[in-house]
């Protein structure tokens, strides 16, 4: 549906008459006039359409009215949203590949259903009102801060005056330099508060636009329209929310206040070193900020919050003893739910299923780490090679060896790449193994930094200095923790989403920590053996 001051109808126009259309059907991806509108909601295959007003249709911002009901690779209607992948598919989508391995499906019919009273769409729109408000709060506290600032700037520059009365002629050059001292700080910190106001007012604008939009949407759109456009405004919505909790609390709108502490005419005479001081008194704002602390994950585009590391909760769901002597480098879950190990001393890999039945495959080599391709397929180090290996129930086969010209170590897939650790960073393949890009990291000696990627940036541990690091894909650190309950960290996954969960080695302990670096817990401990 073509997007102008007005359309024409679809069903007229291929009867070759040119009639302006009232109403259109997103479903149907047409519009209709009111006399075919009348078939249409009588129609045993439509009457069950959500019909648009063209009038609201138009108001519709432009990723709204771009959302199709229908699969643009199969040209079928979508009929399932995969919850794995994040959407929608027709039957056709089902064959595929992407939705072979086990996914799970519910019905997009359901999926949409009360989607504008889901918790992800109300916090949306909480989102948005909050960030006006807090905005709102804020820029009329700088601007009284600005005013205040008025007012004691005339109050020091008369104590200056008065000062420079008392003494003689002397002080001249000295008056000259604090004045122009106190010039310069008031035009620091007004220009300073100018510019955060110049900055909070254009992200007003910006959150007012997605307030804007999300009514029309909530008004306008079809339920499918509003489901599938969540994701567009939540992302920006809480990009701007945690950009003014983070400006909070950098102090940026604390409140400022400039004082000069005169010379006393006796302190000139005894040690006459300038003709006063100007200082900056900051004192904290107390703006009642409207932020939802526990709204700290994004939402998902099927509308449940993800936990933070706050309120989550474990419960044992298996437990088992692996046999002795084996030198266990890494470990995990394939896709029917079996555990899998590389046993390095012994050349194998250890496969177990939660009725405790353990089977060993041999290798032909030592493996080190590996990361699960799918369902059949393994990708596993071996000093200076990359392994893929397909499994059987007791046998191997190896498919495909890639060969490095470092040792490589730990390895992970993301984004359907290949992220292999070397000496000097980490590798990116595609799985053909055509190089893509290196990530400089300058390691040490020692290997095995377990890392998963999450949002463009990697995260790894480092055994040796009991660290945490997060890079960006360039190689530059964004940050790096430490805590004393986490010693010698080992192995690092995920919940692909917000936290990271760490193993301490020495520390004999899981722990939880955010994929910003600044929350932490400690959720399993040596007591728990």
């Amino acid at each position: 549906m073509a997007s102008s001051e007005y359309r024409y109808c679809d069903i007229c126009s291929n009867n070759h008459v040119a009639t302006y259309a009232t109403v259109c059907c997103p479903e149907c991806d047409e519009s209709f006039c009111k006399k075919c509108q009348t078939h249409h909601d009588v129609a045993n295959a439509t009457k069950k359409h959500e019909t648009i007003s063209i009038k609201n249709a138009l108001k519709l911002p432009k990723c709204v009215q771009e959302i199709k009901y229908k699969c643009t690779d199969h040209n079928e209607r979508f009929v399932y949203f995969c919850n794995t992948h994040e959407r929608p598919c027709c039957i056709e989508c089902l064959k595929d590949k992407l939705h072979s391995g086990f996914c799970s499906f519910v019905n997009v019919d359901t999926a949409v259903k009360h989607v504008k009273q889901s918790p992800s769409f109300l916090d949306l729109k909480i989102t948005l009102s909050d960030l006006l408000t807090n905005l709102s709060r804020i820029i009329e506290h700088i601007g009284a801060n600005l005013q205040e600032l008025s007012k004691q700037k005339v109050t020091c520059a008369d104590e200056i005056r008065l000062a420079r009365e008392s003494i003689n002629a002397y002080l001249d050059q000295l008056e000259k330099d604090l004045s122009n001292k106190m010039e310069e700080t008031f035009t620091s910190k007004e220009l300073e508060l100018q510019n955060v106001i110049a900055d909070l007012e254009l992200r007003k604008t910006r959150v007012n636009e997605m307030h804007a939009d999300v009514n029309i949407i909530k008004d306008a759109a079809s339920n499918f329209q509003t489901f599938m456009s969540i994701p567009e405004y939540i992302k920006p919505a809480h990009s701007q929310e945690n950009a003014l909790q983070s400006l909070c609390e950098t102090e940026s709108f604390n409140w400022s206040s400039i004082l000069v502490n005169p010379t006393s005419i006796q302190a000139i005479k005894d040690n006459l070193t300038s003709f006063g001081t100007v200082r900056v008194k900051r004192k904290a704002c107390n703006i009642d900020m409207k932020v939802q602390k526990s709204r700290q994950a994004q939402l998902t585009a099927t509308g449940f919050f993800s936990k933070t590391i706050e309120t989550m909760e474990f419960k044992e769901v298996y437990q088992n003893q692996i046999q002795d002597g084996h030198d266990i480098l890494d470990c995990g879950i394939l896709p029917n739910g079996d555990l899998l190990f590389s046993g390095r001393s012994k050349k194998c890999l250890i496969k177990c299923d939660t009725r405790s039945a353990f089977v060993q495959i041999d290798l032909p080599f030592f493996p080190v780490r590996f990361t699960i391709v799918d369902k059949n397929n393994i990708a596993v180090t071996s000093e200076k090679q990359l392994h893929i290996v397909k499994l059987d129930d007791h046998n191997y086969l190896l498919s495909k060896t890639f060969h490095f010209e470092k040792e490589v170590g730990s390895v992970i897939i993301y984004d359907n790449k290949y992220i292999i650790e070397d000496l000097e960073g980490y590798q990116i393949m595609d799985s053909e193994g055509f190089y893509i890009k290196h990530i400089p990291i300058r390691f040490d000696d020692s290997a095995y930094r377990a890392p998963v990627c999450l949002n463009n940036k990697i995260y790894f541990v480092d055994y040796e200095s009991s660290k945490l690091f997060c890079y960006d894909f360039d190689g530059n650190k964004i940050w790096e923790f430490q805590n004393e309950k986490l010693m010698s960290p080992y192995g690092l996954t995920s919940n692909n989403f917000n936290i990271l969960f760490v193993c301490g080695y020495r520390s004999n302990n899981v722990c939880a920590l955010s994929v910003d670096g600044k929350t932490f817990r400690e959720i399993m401990d040596r007591r728990l053996n």
